[in-house]
């Protein structure tokens, strides 16, 4: 009765452990329905005072299949949508604006700063040249980790901030 009662509890801590791990590991694709004909981030800042600062992360696809639809790019420990370019329909863009540069309310009205959205933050570590592509592909969340992005030279904006974002 003690060997069964022992190994029943074995079972319930187990299970409780693969639980908990489960969630967090995530399985990147090896070989996704499209190439990857570029990929790079380029470092901007505005030319005002607080016009702001960020980092966009730009990956060029190419032999994408029509079913793909890409969602998100993620890089370093953030995430934000990744954004299809009107002229070139095979880049997709991501815009990180650094976090001193987010619209924060600051009220004594507590009920006004709970508007305030927090960032996402991402589910990967990620190095300064490394990205994630996520997609949907068959109704399907996928994840394709990209290792060799090329660094730009920083733009340097005259006047404002770049696409609107003060």
């Amino acid at each position: 009765m003690k060997k069964i009662t022992y190994f029943i509890l074995f079972c319930c801590v187990s299970l409780g452990n693969y639980s908990c791990a489960g969630g967090k590991d995530v399985l990147f694709e090896k070989e996704p329905p499209f190439k990857v004909k570029a990929a790079f981030f380029q470092t901007w800042v505005a030319g005002i005072e607080g016009g702001g600062s960020g980092i966009n992360v730009s990956i060029i696809l190419g032999e994408i299949f029509e079913e793909i639809e890409v969602k998100e790019i993620y890089y370093q420990d953030k995430v934000t949508k990744a954004v299809q370019d009107t002229q070139n329909i095979d880049k997709y863009t991501g815009f990180f604006v650094n976090e001193i540069n987010r619209d924060i309310v600051m009220d004594v009205n507590a009920k006004k700063e709970a508007a305030n959205t927090p960032p996402e933050k991402s589910l990967f570590t990620l190095s300064k040249n490394e990205a994630v592509l996520s997609y949907l592909h068959n109704g399907e969340y996928e994840y394709y980790k990209i290792s060799d992005l090329e660094e730009k030279p920083i733009i340097a904006y005259p006047g404002a901030s770049p696409n609107g974002i003060d």
